[in-house]
């Protein structure tokens, strides 16, 4: 009877685990096919963008899952997702799925750790790029994910392994966040060594380990039996949704091929705005003025309720790019939560060029979108709007910030060619209005070699330098130097400076992140920072999240007189603020005092030498 009750209830779940999913499993349709490049590979594959499905977060971080799970056929790898139970996040995150088949049809050898590599580089080459890869191991395919892809995890972003083996001597030699389930406490510490993550907290369900210097490099164990759907929500919700992975250091990584860059690529965390109490909103085919289907991203924090008054700003995104990659990636959706800022990444670009394919704010509509922010959020402070932007975006933010620098208190560049020098020249030789700060950043191994200046970098294309004419930045550096009547260099001298080629006061050696960095600024007679120039070592042309804090620092220094244009500094990130009218007008008092103070004591002298004869 026992025995019977237990095939029962056997038979119960097995039910449970496939008859339900039917509907999942019809939703999730793969196709199987062959690799063009090499015919032998052999997958399922499913794109959740090819069904309509979209997410509301840039692609970057839409994740690609490699499942190995050994020789199935395209029903039985719908039934196996439908097991995981996968369709939601699929759908919400716009993910594709390969269900990757043994090249021998039997079992995973050494073989088809090659050609994993050969099938990412094929999938995911240029102009793509490796940036959300996910494995998930079953079984068999645990053991081939812990054992030959042991020497590929360089650009992975996560992995998942239910059930499988490890051998004796098996090591994993790049951190890769990881969930193991239905497991041994060998592999537990196969990834736990390759994190150098140690146990922190223990449940009665789960085992959690930590690296206390990189955060995202963890491990979770559970210690309990978990059916497919279980352990695939668990590893979701507590490893594999919190980063994305991917190289910017000595090339792009929509330039990265897969099998040359073998160095750990980074891990970079992926923003969750209500951990950090911050509200998003996609404004997609809006009209603004009552005209027009605009398209932007406002993130806006908690603290705004708190805040009577409060910062705002803009980050423009390169050219072509989706505006919310501003919002995934440069680190200034962090800054909007520990600050207390308003961030708004726009679709400035015209239609023709841009991602959305909505119409293009240009430089009016981006000043009528300020004008409705302020409206919308009264807290804003109008005295504290700054504009910054990636590539083409940076270069309108040098533009814009000298041509509108009554609205805009601070502008910075990151990774700018100089497209728009020629206008950007022609208002700086008539300029008449308050002193525009200006920070300009950017990698030693940029793609387009903007620095050093003179187009001698050994990095990025061959010759782009030389070849296109909207490379070079000097001409910033030039205009903006005329535009605070600062002393104009003529020509770069890499003597006084071997990335800007210009003298600099204050220039040093420091880290940004885990980065180096050299940087520089050019000061007022009075030593006010009016430029600061920066050439970070191993970046290339994107963002890098630590910037948006040294940006945030920078502009922090200024705000913007909105009666009379003047430029206003602040004496301390929190301190008093004073114009340079003030500035002036303080050092003059400071002189006379000083003249005062000589005098008296000349004259208490004189009159010492006269008493004692």
């Amino acid at each position: 009877m026992k025995k019977m009750m237990a095939l029962l209830i056997s038979s119960l779940l097995l039910g449970l685990l496939i008859f339900p999913m039917v509907g999942h499993a019809e939703k999730i349709k793969t196709v199987q096919k062959n690799d063009e490049k090499n015919k032998a590979i052999t997958y399922s594959f499913y794109d959740a963008s090819e069904h309509g499905h979209t997410s509301s977060r840039s692609s970057i971080l839409s994740p690609t899952f490699y499942i190995y799970a050994g020789n199935i056929t395209a029903e039985q790898a719908d039934e196996l997702i439908a097991q995981l139970e996968m369709e939601q996040v699929v759908e919400e995150w716009a993910a594709q799925i390969y269900v990757v088949n043994p090249l021998d049809k039997k079992e995973y050898t050494q073989e088809d750790s090659k050609a994993f590599l050969q099938l990412l580089a094929s999938t995911h080459g240029v102009p793509n790029g490796v940036s959300n890869i996910k494995i998930i191991g079953i079984d068999q395919g645990a053991t081939f994910v812990n054992e030959e892809l042991a020497d590929l995890m360089y650009p992975v972003a996560g992995v998942m392994t239910i059930g499988g083996t490890v051998g004796e001597d098996s090591a994993i030699h790049s951190p890769v966040p990881a969930y193991v389930s239905n497991s041994s406490d060998q592999v537990a510490e196969l990834y736990t060594q390759a994190n150098e993550s140690e146990l922190v907290e223990e449940e009665k369900e789960f085992k959690y380990y930590a690296n206390s210097k990189a955060e995202l490099q963890q491990v979770i164990v559970s210690q309990k039996e978990e059916t497919l759907a279980e352990a695939f929500s668990n590893a979701w919700n507590k490893v594999l949704s919190k980063n994305y992975r991917m190289h910017n250091k000595t090339t792009e990584f929509y330039m990265a091929d897969v099998t040359q860059i073998t160095s750990d690529y980074d891990l970079e965390p992926v923003i969750d705005f209500e951990a950090l109490d911050v509200t998003y909103n996609q404004m997609e085919k809006e009209p603004i003025e009552g005209k027009g289907e605009y398209t932007w991203y406002e993130y806006i924090p908690a603290k705004i309720k708190e805040k009577d008054s409060i910062p705002l700003v803009v980050t423009l995104h390169g050219f072509g790019n989706d505006p919310r990659i501003q919002g995934d990636t440069s680190g200034w959706v962090e800054l909007a939560a520990s600050e207390g800022l308003i961030v708004v990444s726009p679709e400035w670009q015209d239609k023709a060029d841009n991602f959305s394919g909505n119409d293009g704010l240009g430089e009016a509509g981006i000043l009528s979108l300020i004008d409705m922010l302020k409206e919308k959020y009264p807290q804003i402070d109008p005295s504290q709007v700054y504009i910054t932007g990636l590539s083409a975006g940076g270069s309108k933010a040098a533009l814009w910030g000298a041509k509108y620098s009554e609205i805009f208190a601070a502008a910075a560049s990151i990774s700018s060619p100089g497209v728009d020098k020629e206008e950007l020249t022609a208002i700086s030789e008539k300029y008449s209005g308050g002193q525009v700060p200006y920070l300009y950043i950017c990698g030693d191994h940029d793609f387009f070699q903007m620095i050093p200046v003179d187009g001698s970098s050994p990095n990025g294309m061959p010759n782009i330098f030389f070849d296109d004419p909207n490379v070079s930045m000097f001409e910033f550096i030039q205009a903006y130097q005329r535009i605070n009547q600062l002393e104009i260099s003529e020509e770069p001298d890499l003597a006084l400076n071997p990335y800007y080629g210009v003298k600099m006061t204050n220039q040093k050696e420091t880290k940004l992140g885990n980065k180096d960095i050299l940087s520089g600024t050019l000061t007022t007679d009075d030593d006010q920072t009016l430029i600061e120039l920066v050439a970070i070592k191993d970046l290339a042309h994107w963002n890098y999240r630590p910037e948006a804090a040294f940006v945030w620092a920078f502009f922090q220094q200024y705000k913007r007189n909105t009666t009379d244009g003047s430029l206003e500094f602040n004496d301390s990130p929190t301190g008093n603020v004073a114009s340079t009218a003030d500035k002036s007008e303080s050092k003059f008092i400071n002189i006379v005092l000083v003249i005062v103070v000589v005098i008296a004591v000349i004259a208490g002298a004189v009159i010492y030498k006269y008493k004692k004869k």
